[in-house]
């Protein structure tokens, strides 16, 4: 099976606690069976202090569509998500298999 990754651009709300927030959320949901990492970009673009990318990773598309609905009922992932200003966009991906001519 492929690994599921799912990425979130987001804005967040500009607040001093936002990083305790997300570690929290992130400790929490890490721990539940079936989410192998959350890992945290952020943008470069002086402009832009508040612009992160959120990326989940699952061992595959049945896990992450069975594990992803429990996010928003979790206390501490509740939290992170008041922190949210923006959701630009949260899509599911897998790695790129190029289609082989036959």
């Amino acid at each position: 099976m492929t690994a599921i990754t799912e990425i979130f651009v987001l804005k967040m709300k500009d607040g001093a606690h936002v990083d305790a927030v997300r570690e929290a959320a992130r400790k929490d949901f890490v721990a539940l069976d079936g989410v192998m990492s959350w890992e945290t970009l952020v943008s470069v673009d002086p402009s832009r202090p508040t612009l992160y990318t959120d990326i989940f990773t699952f061992p595959d598309h049945a896990t992450a569509k069975r594990v992803t609905p429990q996010f928003a009922k979790r206390p501490a992932t509740q939290a992170f998500l008041a922190e949210i200003e923006e959701i630009i966009v949260g899509q599911f991906f897998t790695a790129y298999q190029p289609k082989t001519s036959e």
